[in-house]
């Protein structure tokens, strides 16, 4: 399948896991089959960053992105009665991920021309990239002074990587899935339903490596927010 139909089954899955959230918390299999979303645009993002004309656009527009929707989460808080913690959400964990795979590539292409210049850097900017990550996941309750979260934590910044290491697909699909299982441990604690995110390999399997016939890329940008603000409406009126 396309990539466009691939990204479609993570945004219907996404849908569910959040409609269990907000609407019916109670009901497990929701959020069980929301799962499977994450892998996939995980695996997508990697591909985005190996095939995009420009990593900075690519990560700006994700920023961004996540920065909008962050403020109106802060607003939707302080109109309720105030931030009590933060919870930051997976659009900054991918823009996070966006710049490890980059910077990782950058190392990849210093390796491959042999210069030690550019190998230098480029490692450096690769353990920065890793470094920021575990910051962000490991020190923000310091620096905001309140309980703050990212969403999926540093297993969800690092879980793209795998798909970036080898090109081929022959190679980078079961990378990606030792890398998923990895993803699984580290969040089992948290998250005992975790497990369910290995079902969306063999979905993955099917991806053909093609975008699809319609450019629906900001349609999906647009769909996260979007989204969230119509099953808010929805909790606000029917709950």
């Amino acid at each position: 399948m396309s990539g466009n139909k691939l990204k479609a089954i993570a945004c219907i899955a996404m849908v569910v896991d959040h409609v269990g959230v907000l609407l019916f918390p109670g009901v497990a299999v929701l959020r069980y089959i929301g799962r499977l979303s994450m892998p996939i645009f995980a695996y997508l993002i990697a591909e985005g960053c190996q095939h995009t004309r420009s990593n900075g656009k690519y990560f700006l527009k994700m920023f961004g992105l996540a920065a909008f929707c962050q403020a109106v989460y802060f607003a939707s808080d302080l109109l309720s009665g105030g931030i009590r913690d933060i919870y930051l959400n997976v659009l900054f964990t991918f823009s996070l991920s966006i710049l490890v795979c980059w910077s990782y590539l950058n190392l990849k292409e210093a390796l491959d021309q042999t210069k030690r210049s550019r190998v230098l850097c480029a490692a450096l900017l690769f353990a920065g990239a890793l470094l920021l990550g575990l910051f962000c996941t490991e020190f923000l309750d310091e620096l905001f002074g309140i309980p703050t979260r990212l969403d999926y934590g540093f297993a969800g910044i690092i879980l793209p990587l795998f798909a970036v290491i080898f090109p081929e697909k022959k190679h980078q699909l079961p990378l990606f899935a030792v890398g998923t299982v990895i993803f699984c441990l580290l969040l089992r604690v948290r998250i005992p339903y975790i497990w369910f995110s290995l079902l969306s390999i063999p979905l993955i399997l099917f991806y053909d490596g093609t975008r699809g016939t319609r450019r629906l890329k900001y349609a999906f940008y647009l769909f996260y927010p979007l989204h969230f603000a119509l099953l808010y409406a929805i909790k606000l009126i029917a709950f």
